[in-house]
């Protein structure tokens, strides 16, 4: 038996009360331990500063940290891609090729053109640099909302992000000093500025944030045509396009601050969801879409630009021939009506399709109640219907 619980026995026995013993015991312990978690608060601290300057020392120099934990030159390389979001990089050069296809009346020489890849790269220059200094300005509210990113969880250090977003802003800029015309060097520079104001500047401002990226996005198109050397009638011909893209980006961009608005809540960001509630957001951003589509349609049917597609000569002739052929010459007569049917039914079709594609995810996350899961899906399925409806308007136009 132990020492104490033997004179814990012996003094019951006595008649002494033991009670008051261990009660003063565990008052001395409880008064010795209240002054230790400050002491534990501070020390806790710089264990989290040296875990961080630890895995920022190995993310960059492949040593190992505190855990022996080595990190490959492949994950090195892993870790930029994410950073960049690299997998913006293919439809930036996609929205300018289009645009230099569709501006430049359809040729297929026009996508052959150096100046139009040579604007592609600078498009996904200037995506992948946006994303980098975007995190670099967004720590502190990532590590909130998303603490796995690459620069919040340590991976990456705070200044070799903004290093390789300088270089590429850089890069791209010096690129654009070598595009014709003017006006191309103008969009360059304004989409170079947008995106690196956005974040310090624009992403405070109610709806402006949204608004920055949906333009910056919306003139890739009209840069390809620049670059084909397309002028202002190649420029109208994609303004259904550029309407189009501008309220499908704004649609998709509120959609993904519904998942950001604790964190922007608590950075004093705010941005709609953060300052009408995630309901009226989304409802904000339905009515962008539907505005903009609109838009986009009066002005695809006034430009007639597939009305003369399909009413080039020989077109009504053709199709005159192929009813004869299948024993419906008796609508031969009708041709020429079938040709304005297809015209005016083929744009509304499209354009009805993929917003009501896009009016289904909206529905779904507010059935969820703006649920994460759902919200992430549904900005995850906007993106391919945005851009097949910029492929589309643009081919029509």
């Amino acid at each position: 038996m132990a020492p104490a619980a033997g004179q814990c026995l012996m003094s019951q026995r006595a008649g002494t009360p033991a009670v008051p013993a261990v009660l003063r015991c565990r008052l001395h312990q409880k008064l010795r331990h209240s002054c230790l978690p400050q002491q534990q608060h501070v020390h806790m601290q710089h264990v989290k500063t040296s875990r961080l300057r630890l895995r920022v020392h190995a993310a960059l120099s492949g040593a190992s940290d505190g855990n022996h934990h080595s990190v490959s030159s492949s994950e090195q390389l892993s870790t930029y891609l994410k950073l960049a979001r690299i997998h913006n990089l293919v439809p930036s050069v996609i929205l300018v090729v289009v645009g230099a296809w569709a501006g430049s009346g359809h040729r297929v020489a026009a996508v052959q053109s150096i100046s139009v890849w040579l604007m592609g790269l600078i498009s996904g220059g200037m995506a992948v640099a946006s994303c980098v200094v975007n995190d670099y300005f967004d720590l502190k509210i990532d590590a909130s909302n998303a603490p796995d990113k690459p620069l919040p969880s340590g991976a990456i250090a705070p200044d070799a992000a903004l290093l390789l977003s300088s270089l590429l802003y850089c890069g791209c800029l010096i690129a654009a000093c070598l595009m014709e015309p003017s006006r191309l060097r103008s969009i360059v520079a304004f989409s170079a500025a947008a995106t690196l104001l956005y974040t310090p500047l624009f992403k405070r401002l109610t709806g402006v944030k949204n608004a920055t990226v949906a333009t910056v996005i919306a003139l890739a198109p009209l840069a390809g045509a620049l670059a084909a050397g397309a002028g202002d009638a190649g420029l109208l011909r994609l303004l259904p396009a550029t309407l189009f893209a501008f309220s499908g980006v704004m649609f998709r961009e509120i959609l993904m601050d519904l998942n950001d608005a604790e964190g922007d809540r608590q950075a004093a960001v705010w941005t709609l969801p953060v300052l009408l509630g995630k309901p009226a957001a989304l409802l904000c951003g339905c009515a962008v879409l539907l505005l903009g589509s609109g838009g986009a349609l009066v002005r695809l049917l006034q430009s007639n630009a597939l009305l003369e597609w399909l009413a080039a000569p020989g077109a009504v002739a053709g199709l005159q021939q192929g009813l004869s052929a299948v024993g419906l010459a008796g609508w031969g007569g009708c041709a020429a009506g079938v040709v304005q049917g297809l015209a005016v039914g083929l744009p509304c079709a499209v354009v009805g399709v993929i917003v009501v594609q896009l009016m289904r995810l909206a529905v779904s996350v507010w059935r969820s109640g703006c649920a994460d899961g759902e919200v992430g899906r549904a900005v995850g399925e906007c993106l391919k219907f945005v851009g097949w409806g910029i492929l589309l308007l643009a081919a029509m136009g």
